[in-house]
């Protein structure tokens, strides 16, 4: 054991000499240590990325040590920001202050062309057609050429939208039927007046939450491109037409008389029970569905066995009664309108959240991600994300109550699988040959972008069929992990990420509204200002200047969020397995586990407001005991008051 030991602390020393030596090592002392480190190479990789050997890099950089950090400890951490933002090489200098979505969308421009799986080269073709139409939206004449079943009527539909007089001459009722486009768009994922979903065998109908009906001047200028050389009271007239029929259909006008009599007729029958519901097939309806099924080539026998659920049947009745009263060219109109406007893609990397499942399972595959990070560390340092959920969850699996004695002894240790959780998911969920075999039918059609993307949404709806159904948004389930697993790791890759703090960024403190308390804020409110009193002096004591209450709230906010993490991460620091070898490597930097965390948080706020947050980070974290223990401030250190403030233990 010890000889395995000793084997691999060469391994890591070895790999920091040739690091002390950098670029300059030359001649026969390169090659030998290039060959002493290849054996290696594999092992050590696990613990010293290019990723985590860069951010320690530019952490020890960003350090002035002309600067005390019992002194000032913000001066010190950030003292060669200027500098280090100047540098030629772009791999040295600090990564911009990003935000997640920011992150995730330029990680994806990058290396969208060099997805390699099915599903990630079906989402970047996809995506280079969208960005290839410039700064067009979706223009009707486009989608006339794209789209099959628009194009069977291109010639009619040139003269959208259509006025009463319009529609009678051209006996357009003999060639446009709203069912059918309604139900052919619903098909290839696009509902416009029901939505039918799917969920492993289950088919459920409702009706569109959020049945879009803007204002009548935003239904008008939203068809200014096709309205174009018309005259303008054609806008007025159709966009009149198609808000009554909107607002209708979301129940915000009456039914007309007659319907509300056949209803008052059916009365003496008693209503079923909640959830009981049946839905009511009338012409209409069955016309729809059997076009909608059939298109999606559903079996017979696939149909018969699948649970129906109708969700909401008063609303789906209710709206499909405005539907039948009212005229076909109106209700025409208003499909074709959700389309375009559904269509547009103003912003293309819309398809990547929506072809989500895609997206990670080409990230999952980890090809675009291995030269920049191996996934066994992401999955440790995502490890180290979730330890407040771990202890939460430890907490409430491990009490030793009757229940408690269920669980095995293992959920009492320190660390839960959160990767094995995940891998197993992914193993399910992110299928790579399932996907395939699933999207290998998708055939596209160069520069077809909406035939294309009707298309692949066509194969997601199917494919829903057949998948277990996954909230994303549950805290509970695997899959929220997964996705913010994911949006982790993109992140990370944009700009230093230091253990707990990294993780979240800027945002995880200024809205830490949760560990703030009325008694505490007014206590830390009061002795901040007894400090500034009794310490301030303007040239030799600067960082003791007085806050304004708005800047009291967040030194209280930001001290209370650091109090939290760093428990956490001390909390992680027991339970990980490769503690010794971070320790190992923060040495070879001059830094130590007790002292990283303040160095992280602080350089996120690096040339940032300097005055604001330098005031906000060193009033924080001088009264915190243990800064003090860290870094061994002295008595007389400004960094270190006599009195501290202990404002996170107000409650």
């Amino acid at each position: 054991m010890s000889e395995m030991r000793w084997q691999w602390q060469l391994a890591i020393l070895l790999m920091a000499s040739s690091l002390a030596h950098g670029e300059g090592t030359t001649g026969t002392a390169a090659a030998a240590a290039a060959a002493a480190t290849e054996e290696q190479e594999d092992e050590a990789a696990r613990f010293f990325t290019r990723l985590y050997k860069r951010n320690l890099q530019q952490l020890v950089a960003l350090r002035n040590g002309s600067a005390e950090p019992c002194d000032d400890f913000y001066a010190h951490a950030c003292g060669n920001f200027g500098q280090l933002e100047q540098a030629p090489d772009p791999d040295d200098a600090l990564p911009p202050f990003l935000y997640n979505m920011q992150d995730r969308m330029q990680f994806f421009e990058r290396h969208y062309e060099k997805f390699e799986t099915l599903p990630g080269k079906l989402l970047a073709e996809l995506y280079g057609e969208c960005k290839m139409r410039g700064r067009q939206h979706a223009h009707l004449e486009h989608m006339l050429e794209q789209v099959p079943f628009l194009a069977a009527h291109q010639e009619a539909l040139t003269g959208w939208p259509f006025l009463r007089h319009q529609w009678q001459r051209r006996q357009l009722d003999e060639q446009l039927n709203w069912i059918q486009l309604a139900a052919q768009l619903a098909a290839h994922g696009l509902p416009t007046l029901l939505h039918i979903y799917f969920a492993e065998q289950a088919i459920y109908v409702a009706p569109i939450a959020e049945l879009p009906c803007p204002s009548q001047r935003q239904f008008q200028a939203s068809m200014s491109d096709v309205l174009a050389g018309r005259h303008a009271q054609v806008g007025h007239i159709v966009a009149h037409e198609m808000r009554m029929l909107c607002r209708g259909m979301r129940g915000e006008l009456p039914l007309a008389t007659s319907l509300t009599e056949g209803k008052r007729g059916r009365q003496s029958t008693p209503a079923p029970a909640p959830g009981q519901e049946q839905l009511e097939l009338d012409d209409n309806t069955m016309d729809y569905m059997q076009t909608f099924f059939g298109l999606l080539n559903f079996t017979a026998q696939e149909l018969v066995t699948a649970r129906k659920l109708p969700l909401d049947v008063a609303q789906i009745t209710r709206a499909w009664g405005v539907l039948r009263q009212t005229e076909p060219r109106i209700v025409y109109n208003y499909v074709l309108w959700q389309a375009q406007q559904r269509l547009a893609y103003g912003d293309c990397y819309e398809l990547a959240t929506e072809f989500e499942r895609l997206l990670h399972a080409e990230y999952w595959q980890w090809h675009v991600l291995a030269p920049q990070l191996t996934r066994d560390v992401a999955l440790a340092m995502y490890q180290l994300h979730t330890t407040r959920f771990q202890k939460r969850r430890r907490s409430t699996l491990g009490s030793r109550d009757w229940y408690g004695h269920l669980w095995p002894a293992s959920v009492e240790r320190r660390e839960l699988q959160v990767a094995r959780l995940l891998q197993a998911h992914a193993q399910h969920y992110l299928n790579i040959s399932a996907l395939t075999s699933w999207y290998g039918q998708v055939h596209f059609r160069p520069y077809h972008f909406y035939g294309n993307l009707l298309q692949l949404r066509r194969a997601q709806l199917r494919h829903s069929f057949q998948s277990a159904y996954v909230d994303a948004e549950d805290v509970q389930q695997s899959a929220y992990f997964l996705r913010h697993f994911l949006h982790f790791v993109l992140l990370s890759l944009h700009r230093p990420m230091y253990h707990y703090y990294a993780t979240q960024g800027l945002e995880l403190w200024r809205d830490s509204g949760l560990l703030q308390d009325t008694d505490g804020y007014y206590t830390a409110l009061d002795c901040l200002e007894r400090q500034t009193q009794q310490l301030y002096d303007a040239q030799l004591a600067a960082i003791y200047r007085p806050l304004s209450a708005h800047e009291v709230a967040d030194v209280f906010h930001f001290h209370r969020s650091f109090q939290a993490a760093l428990r956490d991460y001390h909390f992680w620091l027991q339970g990980e397995r490769f503690v010794f070898a971070e320790q190992f490597v923060l040495q070879y930097f001059g830094l130590d586990e007790h002292r990283v965390l303040f160095y992280a948080v602080a350089q996120q706020l690096c040339n940032r407001q300097d005055e604001i947050f330098a005031a906000q980070l060193n009033r924080g974290y001088m009264n915190l005991p243990e800064f003090q223990a860290a870094f061994k401030c002295g008595p007389e250190a400004q960094m270190n008051p006599p009195a501290k403030c202990m404002i996170n233990r107000c409650e």
